[in-house]
């Protein structure tokens, strides 16, 4: 049973929509592009193929920030909402930029071969040096 969900940026500039699917890998990202994109210790993402996302109102700018990924954000106000990967196989979602995060809990944390010694794990999921594993 998927639910439809809805998020955009602090300022209101961009909405999106997205389906979410109970199998939908969203995870606790550890890494240091999303920390610098982030401004945080961690960024929580929940991955979805790209038919089951629409932006709603507005225009994200991108920015390339590696080779493999494009990272979406308001021009207006900063807010990071989503990123692509060059393959087009799904759109990583910041679990910050939903109207409820409440909705999706992370399942797995990743990249923490590049986490800071002051932010902590969750006991409770599983750890992934590098990237989680993706199945879409």
């Amino acid at each position: 049973m998927s639910n439809l969900l809805t998020g955009g940026c602090l300022c209101g500039a961009i909405t999106y929509q997205l389906e979410h699917e109970p199998d939908d890998v969203a995870d606790i990202c550890f890494c240091r592009e999303c920390r610098k994109a982030s401004g945080a210790g961690t960024l929580p993402w929940v991955q979805v193929p790209p038919e089951r996302f629409a932006l709603i109102k507005g225009t994200a700018k991108p920015f390339a920030s590696s080779a493999a990924a494009t990272r979406w954000f308001c021009p207006d106000c900063g807010t990071p909402l989503y990123m692509t990967d060059q393959e087009g196989r799904s759109i990583g979602v910041t679990l910050g930029s939903l109207d409820d995060p409440e909705h999706i809990r992370p399942t797995t944390q990743g990249w923490v071969c590049e986490r800071v010694s002051w932010q902590g794990l969750d006991a409770a999921l599983p750890t992934y040096s590098k990237s989680p594993p993706y199945d879409l």
